[in-house]
């Protein structure tokens, strides 16, 4: 049963390598609804008012060429845009002030439509973008700084790219006191899980809270 008309909503997090990603894939197939706020701000990259404003504040170079992955020839190239925006921090923020409102009006959205018990975003920059009051219950899945690095450095990142990443985001530390539950990923698959089927028994039980909208 819906309280308040609303699903409990959970807000998972960690920073890059963590495995929250696979932490949500987890959950997702248990049966939950997993949203991710990164493929939703992907989704905005493809409104023709976001793509005029980056290409003002860039020029046209930041769009797709034939020497790009894009299937349409005026879109913007995600991978010329991270290689701009993950080495500045103004770009970080010009970024997020023209994609995080059209985000978080899609993420109220999908609260307002949702039908089921228990809903859930993976929201990477949850508390870097101060979304700590929409959520009943945060997650935070985290792995120390090594682990986290080996795990970029595999997936094919440059150590220099994956240390800016990891720059860009607020310490765990900071974070911990903060949530709900905390997952400790440094182990193997198996292990993450296990805790994770361990959490989610716990979900259907767990209170909503006073919280505000995203949007």
């Amino acid at each position: 049963m819906l309280q308040n008309n609303r699903p409990l909503i959970i807000g998972i997090t960690g920073n890059v390598g963590s495995g929250k990603s696979a932490f949500c894939h987890i959950l997702t197939e248990l049966g939950f609804s997993v949203y991710n706020a990164d493929t939703i701000a992907n989704q905005r990259l493809e409104d023709i008012a976001v793509i005029n404003a980056l290409v003002a504040r860039y020029s046209s170079s930041i769009l797709c060429n034939d020497n790009t992955l894009c299937m349409q020839p005026y879109r913007i190239s995600r991978k010329k845009l991270a290689d701009i925006v993950f080495s500045n921090r103004k770009e970080v923020e010009f970024l997020n002030s023209l994609i995080h409102p059209l985000v978080l009006k899609d993420m109220q959205e999908i609260v307002n439509n949702f039908a089921e018990q228990v809903l859930c975003f993976e929201v990477p920059l949850l508390f870097e973008a101060g979304l700590k009051e929409c959520f009943d219950v945060l997650v935070l899945v985290t792995a120390t700084e090594d682990i986290r690095l080996n795990r970029l450095v595999s997936r094919g990142e440059s150590l220099e790219s994956s240390k800016k990443r990891m720059h860009n985001q607020i310490d765990d530390k900071n974070k911990r006191t903060q949530v709900d539950f905390l997952i400790e990923n440094n182990g193997n698959l198996e292990d993450l899980i296990k805790k994770t089927k361990a959490l989610a028994t716990e979900f259907i039980k767990l209170p909503f809270k006073n919280i505000r909208p995203f949007a």
